[in-house]
């Protein structure tokens, strides 16, 4: 089985190309106490990783049928983010403003969603055959 695909690859070099900047402009922006602006990156960060998903995700689904590709892709997603994050606040690049507590936090209540969205994979998984939706084989 292969357990990443080329667009997803695709996907997470370019979701780790915008989350670095992302952070550490998130940050700089906390720093000059531009709160208001830094809402805005957020906002602006995430309408594009979204898209960024469903568009990586479509093309994934049409060159590879497989089942609930959105559970892989939120799943880089959540490893990538969760990472750099981490590693910005070891390598000392947060604000005054930042607290390494949200950076757990926000994980811990990210991965409870990702165990729901799992959940959900699991169980909608009974309804294919081989990762492949069982309507889509018997037509």
């Amino acid at each position: 089985m292969k357990y990443i695909t080329t667009n997803q690859l695709r996907f997470a070099i370019v979701l780790i190309v915008l989350t670095i900047p992302f952070r550490l402009g998130l940050s700089r922006l906390l720093d000059a106490e531009m709160f208001t602006g830094a809402w805005v990156l957020a906002s602006v960060y995430a309408v594009v990783v979204f898209a960024m998903g469903w568009i990586f995700g479509r093309k994934d689904y049409e060159s590879l049928p497989i089942f609930d590709i959105g559970f892989r892709f939120h799943l880089t997603t959540y490893i990538i983010c969760n990472a750099i994050a981490e590693i910005l606040f070891y390598l000392n690049f947060n604000s005054r403003f930042e607290n390494v507590k949200v950076v757990h936090l926000t994980a811990v209540y990210w991965g409870v969603f990702l165990l729901m969205h799992f959940v959900v994979f699991m169980a909608t998984r009974r309804n294919a055959i081989k990762g492949i939706n069982k309507s889509e084989i018997f037509e």
